[in-house]
């Protein structure tokens, strides 16, 4: 055997070798993640509530009324974090080529806690769908129901 076939031959071997670790590293993550608890929506919310100003939220970014949205729904973190002007620059591109809103498709709604403050959270997670393609948001309320966090995808 050539020099050259036995580098190939220990090139294939150590492809195979992390491409079976990496298999089993994506199995265990699954696996815990699956393990993981989901925590109960606190008494402190009503889920109905949750979804219908998470859905406000998207409407409200839907319609382009952002330093509304901002200033009447944004908690005051939110507001430090990602103000009307960041959310012009950094989420409406994304509303904008998801096309026309069509409807909201499924809905949940879950309970957070941060764990430095205790601080109860409600979350929702709302599939819309749009002339081009779905959206995934995940909108947390604070106590007041301001929005403590957004994410779409």
């Amino acid at each position: 055997m050539t020099a050259s076939a036995a580098k190939e031959g220990r090139g294939k071997i150590m492809k195979k070798r992390i491409t079976g670790t990496l298999l089993c590293m994506v199995v265990l993550a699954a696996l815990l993640a699956g393990c993981a608890e989901r925590q109960r929506l606190s008494d402190q919310f009503d889920e109905e509530e949750v979804k219908k100003a998470a859905e406000e939220v998207i409407q409200d970014l839907n319609s382009g009324e952002i330093d509304a949205l901002v200033e009447e729904k944004w908690s005051a973190i939110m507001k430090n974090a990602l103000d009307a002007d960041g959310v012009k620059e950094q989420i409406v591109p994304v509303i904008e080529e998801l096309g026309e809103f069509e409807s909201f498709d499924q809905e949940a709604v879950t309970g957070g806690r941060d764990a430095d403050t205790e601080q109860e959270f409600a979350v929702a997670v709302i599939k819309a769908k749009y002339e081009k393609r779905k959206a995934q948001f995940t909108i947390s309320f604070d106590e007041d129901m301001k929005v403590a966090g957004f994410f779409i995808k």
